[in-house]
């Protein structure tokens, strides 16, 4: 998608989407005034001073690790600081001078591509005086100003204009000491990964054997995939750590949070019958973790009562896309990939520790009567404000070997169901999320018991002769995802060896 071209004139120069979505900016209002109902109560710590009661069965979290702002101090330095996080899309800063605003831990930064060609990620800090350089969220610029004594950057970051540099600065004055500081960027697939630590393992190294999976989800798509139009963006009340984990592996809340889209027939009587237009199928589900805190879970349609073993992989189905395109889907796939995304009608994971994905097939019940079941992909971030507030950006992603018209359909039904202004699935996970985070924050210290994570736990079956790598568990209700999540977590903030 070019965004000059298919976005609104002035569209690059203000925030993304601030204006298309006033419903769930009210909704968002309002639980935001309601944080004042439930203040911290007694929740500040020494740093390094409490436990968090993780032990090596990582079935239970204490509640501090999701209402503490020295908490999530800790978590830039050791959760954060060392890991790759994404940022975005090459899409996005496709042309020299191209820049997009995000967060990388603690830091905002200015993402753009160099005359050079290079993308870069700069911090938008001016190194005179600290002011905020760009203020705009995307646009185009050669150069970037600031706005208190004029120093200018190159869009490589180095520091090219110095007012009265000749006349009233010292002979040694160095401006090639006074660039931007640049964060390592790695393009992956498209997908801009960043982390400030010098000294951290490449990005496919750090991604490991989840790696083999992102690969198969997107090879599925015979071909590129490009971003459809400027991420969505909303704050939610509530720890960075539980939407999160939620994409790790949660399909327990499907039939209590999402009652009423299971009432209205989007999933019909089971979670597959109403995405695949019939009964006598069942939805069962292979949960995949990684040390490194990465997670997918997979969900596969198959006949009630059998197996993922049972599925006939020498006619390989992939539901959402067009069935007339099946064959070229599988060509595109090693075979061991059309083993793992045969069938898949929805899988979502956590790249560790705030990248979140969800690919899913869905029905006309939430299209127009004569849409086809159709995929989306979209990827999110899940960005702390505080301790007790998160930033969520939506991208949609969309294969460019389908026809336009699918294209456009797929953002459609992500944008209806599964977004910032979705009507089925958003308003039920954020009224949550603000309700824990509102219960967690205002019990007394010693009230309340740990967030338990025992779900499933003994209880899975490995899945025999599963394709891809990594630990699969066979379980459609478990939390076998997010305790690798926290166990990565809890070894990064000290509670693990």
């Amino acid at each position: 998608m070019d965004f000059r071209r298919d976005c609104p004139a002035g569209a690059a120069r203000i925030p993304a989407f601030r204006s298309a979505f006033t419903l769930r900016d009210f909704h968002y209002r309002r639980l935001r005034n309601a944080q004042h109902l439930y203040p911290v109560m007694g929740f500040s710590r020494r740093r390094g001073s409490v436990s968090f009661g993780v032990d090596g069965s990582v079935r239970a979290v204490g509640r501090r690790a999701f209402i503490d702002d020295d908490v999530l101090g800790d978590e830039f330095d050791r959760v954060f600081h060392p890991s790759w996080q994404l940022l975005g899309f090459a899409d996005e800063v496709r042309e020299p001078g191209d820049y997009i605003v995000r967060t990388l831990g603690r830091d905002e930064v200015v993402v753009m591509r160099g005359e050079d060609g290079v993308v870069r990620a700069l911090h938008n800090s001016c190194t005179h005086r600290g002011t905020r350089l760009c203020r705009a969220s995307l646009g185009n610029a050669a150069h970037l100003r600031c706005s208190y004594h004029g120093w200018t950057f190159a869009n490589d970051g180095r520091l090219v204009g110095v007012p009265a540099l000749r006349s009233a600065y010292p002979a040694d004055f160095d401006p090639g000491g006074h660039g931007l500081p640049t964060a390592r960027v790695e393009d992956r697939r498209g997908f801009l990964f960043a982390t400030w630590d010098a000294g951290a393992p490449g990005l496919d190294e750090y991604l490991g054997e989840i790696g083999w999976y992102l690969d198969a989800f997107l090879d599925c798509g015979a071909g590129r995939w490009e971003v459809w139009g400027p991420p969505q963006r909303v704050r939610t009340r509530g720890n960075w750590k539980i939407p999160t984990d939620n994409f790790a592996g949660d399909g327990y809340h499907m039939r209590t949070t999402h009652q009423i889209a299971l009432q209205q027939g989007i999933y019909g009587d089971t979670l597959a019958d109403g995405t695949r237009g019939r009964s006598g199928t069942d939805l069962v589900a292979v949960n995949i973790a990684t040390p490194g805190g990465h997670s997918v879970r997979a969900g596969y349609v198959v006949e009630s009562g059998r197996s993922i073993d049972d599925r006939d992989l020498a006619a390989p189905e992939f539901p959402g896309y067009p069935p007339e395109r099946w064959a070229d889907l599988a060509a595109a796939q090693t075979p061991e990939q059309v083993r793992f995304t045969s069938h898949c009608e929805v899988a979502h994971g956590v790249l560790f520790p705030n990248t979140v994905f969800l690919s899913v097939a869905h029905d006309r019940a939430v299209g127009e009567d004569t849409d086809p079941l159709t995929r989306f992909l979209v990827v999110r971030t899940h960005v702390p404000i505080s301790a007790r507030e998160t930033e969520c950006l939506y991208w949609t992603l969309v294969p460019t070997a389908m026809d336009p018209e699918w294209r456009q359909r797929s953002y459609r039904f992500q944008a209806r169901t599964q977004s910032a202004g979705g009507i089925l699935f958003e308003m039920d996970d954020f009224e949550n999320f603000a309700r824990i985070d509102a219960a967690l924050a205002r019990s007394a210290p010693d009230r309340g018991a740990p967030v338990d994570l025992s779900l499933g736990a003994d209880r899975g079956v490995v899945a025999k002769d599963f394709p891809g790598p990594a630990r699969a568990e066979v379980g459609t209700l478990s939390e076998h995802n997010q305790r690798a999540f926290y166990r990565r977590w809890a070894e990064l903030m000290g509670e693990l060896p």
